[in-house]
């Protein structure tokens, strides 16, 4: 069960544009992301997908509140970046109608002695989105498996320039997805040693780094030249490429799984090869490519 669809989606190759579409996560979000390979540039809209994931774009900031007072910044009766609520209780997002994913906020009770950052954790009762989990104010359990259990307690972005001081040493990356109800802070990664905790993979957008951390979702199979139509669709160590950049990818989707690569190596099969990732050299990420067919 995945956590958000969020990130772009997609891996760039020679001159053209291998597009992204985002990243989905039961209940998260997908984010349309801007790819450049080359000389072109192909920027969809950033958005978030629905099913198992919410639906919104991932630029909605977590300022704008459905109550029309726009003072507390979420959507509902708290801020989950704020963390507004009566003492002994927590901000947190939650689906309006049972089985909906995160598209409001709510004051919940805080548990005793709630995980932190990182920690296990699981939700409690029999609605995955019904914000009610084990994890300590300021953070949300996602990431769980079917069961509802063993995912990772999540921060919520800080209201102070909605930044993350508790996740990766302050380095995490601050994504605001569905409507605003669900600002998490996500970890940074290496696609290359595909670095992140259990059972997440690490995610890229040519549109520029970082590359982040989410659990796979996939619907088509998530292997090498399955269809995908967001970054998470594919599985560990691969991303969501554009159809036209990879070899036999026949599909109504935005295109199909394709295999990160070190430029160094390259390691790709067929007529494709071993691509830089980005249009232009980003610093850290010099030997990371996607493997694509060559313009």
């Amino acid at each position: 069960m995945g956590l958000l669809c969020l990130l772009a989606a997609c891996g760039g190759g020679g001159e053209e544009s291998t597009g992204s579409t985002g990243t989905d996560t039961d209940g998260a979000s997908e984010t349309g992301a801007s790819t450049t390979t080359g000389t072109t540039t192909d920027t969809p809209t950033t958005t978030i997908e629905t099913g198992s994931v919410g639906t919104t774009t991932a630029t909605t900031t977590a300022g704008e509140s459905d109550t029309g007072t726009g003072e507390t910044g979420g959507l509902g009766e708290c801020d989950p970046t704020a963390q507004d609520c009566p003492e002994g209780s927590k901000c947190t997002a939650y689906g309006k109608i049972s089985g909906d994913p995160w598209n409001a906020n709510k004051c919940v009770p805080e548990p005793a002695n709630g995980g932190v950052v990182g920690d296990t954790c699981q939700i409690m009762g029999d609605d995955m989105f019904s914000g009610i989990d084990t994890c300590e104010k300021g953070t949300i359990c996602l990431n769980t498996d079917d069961e509802m259990k063993n995912g990772f307690c999540v921060e919520f972005c800080s209201s102070v320039e909605m930044s993350c001081p508790g996740t990766q040493g302050g380095k995490g990356v601050c994504i605001v997805t569905n409507d605003g109800a669900l600002p998490i802070c996500l970890f940074t990664c290496d696609p290359l040693t595909q670095d992140c905790l259990g059972a997440g993979a690490c995610y890229g957008d040519p549109g520029g780094p970082p590359f982040i951390c989410f659990t796979p979702d996939p619907k088509d199979g998530g292997m090498d030249g399955d269809p995908c139509g967001f970054a998470n669709a594919c599985l560990a160590g691969l991303n969501c490429a554009q159809a036209d950049t990879q070899e036999g990818c026949m599909t109504d989707q935005f295109g199909c799984c394709a295999p990160f690569c070190a430029l160094d190596e390259m390691t790709c099969t067929g007529g494709e090869e071993c691509l830089p990732f980005f249009a232009e050299p980003q610093p850290g990420y010099e030997n990371v490519g996607i493997c694509a067919l060559p313009a």
